[in-house]
């Protein structure tokens, strides 16, 4: 498809649509599945993912807010998942040119090792202060079940949604 024949929302409505599917993503992990079944986190990919393609209409504040409320939502400690959530934002938000021109399997494993990254050191600092955290286990499938989530959240965000990539950044991939 050409830039030309791509369809874009106005930046006020992209904007929305981001906190709105961001707290559809949190809603969503809420859902029970089933003992022994690790939700993963739609947030962390959807944030990715936004960031990557469409870096101007996903606000620092917005990811922010998100973050607190997935850590209310999910009762982790508060400002701490919001806080890796935020720093890695910003550090695809730095690098979407480069995913953007680069083959997609990159960027998989860059969000799979970010997300990962996070839950080390959200486990570190969970272990500075003495307080109990999920263990290994729990952990390691939490991350796989977010990693083997991403494709299916760039799936539907380019498909559905139609976005592709930053009209500043570059066209469709």
């Amino acid at each position: 498809m050409t830039r030309a024949m791509t369809r874009t929302l106005p930046p006020f409505l992209e904007k929305s649509l981001f906190v709105g599917l961001g707290l559809a993503s949190v809603g969503a992990v809420l859902v029970p599945l089933g003992s022994g079944v690790v939700a993963p986190d739609l947030l962390f990919g959807l944030v990715a993912a936004w960031v990557i393609r469409r870096p101007a209409t996903a606000p620092f504040l917005a990811i922010l807010a998100l973050g607190l409320f997935a850590d209310v939502m999910t009762a982790r400690p508060l400002g701490l998942g919001a806080a890796g959530l935020l720093l890695a934002s910003e550090w695809f938000r730095v690098r979407s040119p480069r995913f953007q021109a680069g083959p997609f399997l990159v960027e998989w494993l860059a969000v799979a090792l970010a997300f990962a990254l996070v839950l080390v050191a959200m486990q570190a600092a969970l272990l500075l202060v003495f307080a109990p955290g999920p263990g290994v286990g729990a952990l390691l499938r939490y991350a796989l079940t977010t990693a083997l989530a991403y494709p299916l959240v760039v799936l539907g965000m380019t498909w559905c949604l139609n976005l592709r990539g930053s009209g500043a950044l570059g066209g469709a991939r």
